[in-house]
């Protein structure tokens, strides 16, 4: 019966020494796959950087790995000029950097000056315009005004006969005529400024009306005349709520004594 024992021992044995060997011999396998699969996936690497597929070996690769002994065998047949075109603008030194972004600032300057002059013009030419648009106001206002003149001096019902005025206007001095002529619309014109301020004042409280000419002390010949210009009730009011000097003063300049 031992006997036995030991034989079934001897062939369990064997067993195992056989199912280790093929575990043994099952990982080596493996691992050579494994090896030939990395090796495989390298060579691919090393084909697609050689043929600079997407630009990857000059321009990622290259620097980093052209001066490395044996891997840079692996890279693209890239020139240092032709990669220096490709990837833009370099600089051998930190001085060429700076020089360039100085020259860039300086450029930036130039543009900022040229639009500040420019939006300065605009502003002025902008101004001009509307000085000159207050001006063509003027002048209509003006020719308005001489035209109304003409007619109602001219050919009003009470106005001389008008070959009265072709005699007058034939004897006098043209430059005399014109100054004169001049003149006399500029007063009309200023006669209707003062009516139409004689109309706004009257138009205010007596006691604000006169609280402002108050404050015109300097020129009260101008606040005589807006005075004059409004109906006697109106004035008569607001010299009431003025300090009693000044309207005093005014009543003057408005009645001035009879020689």
């Amino acid at each position: 019966m031992p006997k036995y024992e030991d034989e079934g021992i001897v062939e369990d044995n064997d067993d195992l020494e056989t199912e280790e060997g093929g575990k043994k011999k099952g990982k080596g396998t493996t691992a050579i796959i494994a090896a030939f699969i990395v090796v495989i996936w390298i060579a691919i690497f090393a084909l697609l950087v050689k043929l600079d597929v997407g630009g990857f070996g000059s321009s990622v690769l290259y620097p980093v790995l052209k001066d490395v002994p044996v891997l840079n065998k692996i890279l693209p047949n890239v020139s240092d000029n032709s990669l220096s075109s490709n990837s833009g603008d370099t600089y051998s030194t930190l001085q060429e950097a700076i020089d360039r972004i100085n020259e860039l600032e300086n450029s930036i300057a130039v543009y900022k000056k040229n639009s500040d002059e420019n939006a300065q013009t605009i502003s002025n030419l902008t101004a001009e315009v509307e000085r000159l648009k207050t001006y063509e106001a003027n002048q209509t206002a003006f020719e308005t005004l001489k035209k109304r003149f003409d007619n109602e001096v001219v050919y009003t019902d009470n106005a001389p006969d008008i070959n009265e005025y072709k005699s007058w206007y034939e004897q006098m001095d043209a430059d005399n005529a014109a100054e004169i002529y001049r003149q006399v619309l500029e007063q009309l014109q200023m006669d209707e400024v003062i009516q139409n301020l004689a109309d706004y004042y009257a138009s205010m409280k007596p006691a604000n009306a006169a609280a402002v000419f108050e404050e015109m002390t300097g020129d009260l010949e101008k606040v005589a005349k807006i005075l004059s210009c409004m109906k006697k009730d109106k004035a008569g009011d607001i010299l009431a709520a003025m300090n009693s000097t000044l309207a005093a003063k005014l009543t003057l300049l408005i009645y001035p004594k009879e020689n």
